[in-house]
């Protein structure tokens, strides 16, 4: 094998290690299993993967970058704690952006775009009833991602894309799973108002949608340190070595 070809294939191994290794730590932050604060340290955590600590610290940049992790100087990294008096702002500044973007969504909307849609909300929802809840939140801001890209409009996609960050993170980490309703069932609904062309029943149940997940939240706070090696102890030697 040539040089450059040995290197290129070790490059490629490296990124689906560290991509292995994002959603791992992404779906534990979905799964409640870190709490908010929770610090992830890097040491720990390549010895339980079996890499690096540098395939450690692009995992975690990349989580900061999407707002799943705070990173400080001296510190080091720790999941990120949306203070709970500020958690109602984000989901009214949400519904504000997605009424919106739905409403120009729904006037330009293609077939496929519905079939797409129709497609992210039966994998939701096959993710969210084999308890596999870390993914069904996952796609779920997929699904409102997906609107936001239909709308075509960069400002709000931007917007949007923020916004449907943090209030996921907030969803997983304050959701009371005993009185959690189906609200990724209201996806069907929205798609439905979609394909039918009626802005207004579309943005009015978007509205309403955004209440329902607000409402499901247990707003109390967590400050157990984590056993990341109890966490993710199942992982461990499910990964090659980084070279």
């Amino acid at each position: 094998m040539k040089k450059a070809d040995k290197k290129q294939n070790n490059e490629k191994g490296s990124i689906n290690q560290e991509q292995l290794i994002y959603e791992r730590v992404f779906d534990a932050i979905l799964e409640q299993r870190l709490a908010p604060g929770a610090r992830l340290t890097e040491e720990p955590l390549g010895e339980i993967f079996g890499v690096s600590r540098t395939i450690i610290r692009r995992v975690l940049l990349r989580l900061s970058h999407e707002g799943v992790v705070d990173i400080q100087p001296n510190k080091g990294a720790r999941v990120i704690t949306t203070p709970i008096e500020e958690v109602a702002d984000y989901f009214a500044a949400r519904k504000i952006v997605e009424r919106a973007i739905i409403r120009i969504a729904t006037k330009q909307i293609t077939p496929y775009q519905i079939a797409s849609l129709r497609s992210l909300a039966a994998e939701e929802k096959r993710y969210f009833e084999s308890g596999t809840r870390g993914k069904g939140l996952r796609t779920s801001s997929e699904f409102h991602l997906q609107i936001a890209k239909i709308a075509d409009n960069a400002p709000m996609m931007e917007f949007a894309l923020k916004l449907i960050s943090i209030t996921a993170l907030i969803v997983s980490q304050y959701q009371n799973l005993q009185a959690a309703p189906c609200a990724y069932c209201d996806h069907e609904a929205l798609i439905n108002a979609m394909e039918a062309g009626d802005a207004d029943v579309a943005e009015q149940l978007m509205a309403e949608h955004i209440e329902h997940i607000m409402n499901t939240l247990q707003l109390e706070k967590s400050t157990q340190e984590p056993d990341l090696f109890k966490i993710f102890g199942g992982d461990q030697g499910n990964d090659e070595n980084d070279h």
